[in-house]
This record gives structure tokens, C-alpha cells and sequence, in this order.
């Protein structure tokens, strides 16, 4: 599916797939349809229909067909088990099940977060073969910032020997976490996020406008991932942990009770708002930029300290780099929780 506001993307890009390299990086802000773009890529690189003059696949000739219907065997695609267990993306969670084991993955409570090295290695020899149908390979990897070190160095063997006829699409909201010696064998491609309105015209669809605003807020202005939020009833939790962080802002909420309700959320989410409450914070001090929940804070608004709210900013961000490996996520939302809390005059 291409949306709206990648319409010249697709042009640019799809148009001129002769010429697209064997490595391709998709990159651009989080919830703006990369993974849908990047599909659609992938299946116009199958299409047989080759001579056509649009940029679009045909859908009817055989690559396309089974493209759609999840069985393309010329198309490889690799993700974390959490979004193969997920409904998100279901055409990217069928094709990813040829690497990971569903029936072990079914059966965890929590699902991996990472893109481990064995799929990668698979990936390869696989890769290695000669195409089926198309005449030409492609795998998707998203999202590709999740690969760790190893994984990423093991990749490294596929673009620096790509096999004839393959083209590697990565997709990432943070290239930056990718080595750079991945970044540097790829083809940037950025694909643009449309303006404020433009998003909540679009969000106008599935929401109230009301709905639309704030969830197109806590997903950084991304509609895809607002729309995620809405349909995963995320906006019901944000109110539970919005009422929690102001119970604390008005001094009705003790830190330990925060900590307790916010450690029964997701914690890679929690640390997203929470981060987005501080930045809301600090502009709303520095700036006046008064933020949509200004409404709930209780009496005189607290006299809170910016560089305590900087540093609270800062330890934030180190815990988002390191949640995807093994920590007490308990003690890092106390932490986190009592450095807001020193915050508030």
C-alpha cells in the first residue's frame, strides 16, 4: 500500500527499478508506512510484468498473485518475533514464519525483540540460490536497527557479495543504530511524513478528532502509528498512565504507586510517553508551548527544574538504547519515576 504523501517517493523510486541499487535503506520518522512501502516495493521488483510504463505491479500475473497471497518463493522477508506474532503487519508475519520457529514462539508470553543471527544466516543460504520465478531475489528486513553487532556483521557477507538479480530492502526509523558499514554499502532512500494536517485529515477516518490529535501526538506525528494506537486501544492505557504521571505532577500520587502502575504497561511504550511528557515539560517551561494535558494539572503549576528535567531527558534515552536486552525493568521505571519526582519544585 502507498499512501498519499509517499505517492512522489514511489515514483521516484519504483519508477526506476533498473537502476535501484542491491541494497536499499529505507529510512524516515517512525509511523509513516515504511513497511507498507517497502512491501509494495518488493512485490513491483517480482512483478513479471516488466515493460510496464507505471510504477505500480501489474496484479495479475503469477510473481503477483503469490506474492499477495504470502507464498512468493522468490521473496524473503525477516522481522522480530513480536511483529510476526502480531496482526500489524499480517503479508510481512506470513512470510517471516519461514524463519522463525511459530509453533516455540506461539507459546512464550513474551515474544523477542531483536533480529537474531540465525535468521540472517538463513537468509543467506537461501539467498544463494537461484530465483524461482521472477528471475529476481528479494528480501525485506525490518526493522533492521533491531539486528545487534553480530547480526549485523553477518549481513555485511550479503551486500558485499549480493548474488545476481537480489535486491535487500532495510527498513529503519533510526539508521543511526545500524553500523555504519551497513549504512555505507546501502542506497539511502528517505521517505517523507506528511505535514500535521494532512495526518489528522487522513486519521479523520478511523477517529474522532479529538482521538486523532492525541494519538497522532504520541506517535510523533506519524498517522500509521497513530492509527496503531487507536486500533491496539493504546489510547485507554496512555489515559491510565497520563493520570498516574499527573497524580504525581499534583502531588496526589506517591512514586512508589506510580512505579507499580506504569511497570504493568509495555515498557518500550512507557518509555516513549514518558520521554514525550518531559519534552512536553521542558517546552512548556522554556517556551510557553502549553501541552494538551495542561488542563488536568491541579492548583499552581509546579516550578520545575530544566536541567533536572534535561537529565531525567537523558536517562530516558540511555534506557530506550538498551531495552531490547535483558534488564530489571522495575527498577528502571523507580529510577526514572523518583528523578522525576526531584524534578518538581
Amino acid at each position: 500500500m502507498i499512501y498519499p504523501w509517499h505517492e512522489e517517493s514511489w515514483t521516484r523510486i519504483a519508477g526506476n527499478r533498473e537502476t535501484l541499487h542491491h541494497g536499499v535503506l529505507l529510512t524516515g520518522q517512525s509511523g509513516i508506512g515504511k513497511p507498507e512501502f517497502a512491501l509494495a516495493l518488493s512485490e513491483r521488483l517480482l512483478c513479471q510484468s516488466a515493460g510496464r510504463p507505471s510504477p505500480d505491479s501489474c496484479g495479475q500475473c503469477q510473481s503477483c498473485r503469490l506474492f499477495g497471497s504470502g507464498s512468493h518463493p522468490d521473496f524473503h522477508a525477516i522481522t522480530t518475533e513480536q511483529n510476526s506474532a502480531g496482526a500489524r503487519y499480517p503479508l510481512l508475519s506470513q512470510y517471516s514464519n519461514r524463519y522463525q520457529d511459530s509453533a516455540e514462539r506461539d507459546r512464550k508470553t513474551r515474544h523477542g525483540r531483536v533480529i537474531n543471527i540465525d535468521q540472517v544466516r538463513l537468509l543467506i543460504e537461501r539467498f544463494s540460490t537461484f530465483s524461482h520465478i521472477s528471475g529476481t531475489k528479494v528480501a525485506l528486513i525490518h526493522p533492521a536497527d533491531r539486528m545487534n553487532m553480530n547480526t549485523a556483521n553477518a549481513l555485511l557477507k550479503l551486500l558485499e557479495e549480493p548474488p545476481d538479480n537480489s535486491v535487500l530492502i532495510l527498513v529503519t526509523s533510526e539508521p543511526g543504530r545500524l553500523p555504519a558499514t551497513i549504512r555505507s554499502r546501502c542506497m539511502g532512500q528517505p521517505l517523507a511524513a506528511p505535514g500535521r494536517e494532512s495526518a489528522l485529515q487522513w486519521l479523520a477516518q478511523f477517529a474522532t478528532a479529538e482521538s486523532g490529535k492525541t494519538a497522532l501526538h504520541l506517535a510523533g506525528g506519524g498517522p500509521i502509528g497513530a492509527k496503531h494506537l487507536i486500533d491496539q486501544g493504546y489510547l485507554e492505557q496512555h489515559e491510565k498512565y497520563l493520570s498516574g504521571i499527573m497524580g504525581m505532577y499534583n502531588h496526589q500520587t506517591g512514586a512508589i504507586d506510580l512505579a507499580e502502575q506504569l511497570a504493568k504497561l509495555d515498557f518500550e511504550i512507557i518509555l516513549k510517553w514518558f520521554q514525550r511528557f518531559v519534552v512536553d515539560l521542558v517546552l512548556w517551561r522554556v517556551a510557553g508551548a502549553e501541552p494538551y494535558w495542561s488542563g488536568q494539572v491541579a492548583g499552581n503549576r509546579k516550578q520545575e527544574s530544566v536541567e533536572k528535567l534535561c537529565g531525567l531527558y537523558d536517562k530516558i534515552t540511555g534506557y530506550r538504547k538498551i531495552s531490547r536486552e535483558p534488564l530489571n525493568q522495575q527498577l528502571a521505571i523507580e529510577e526514572m519515576v523518583f528523578a522525576f519526582q526531584r524534578s518538581l519544585a
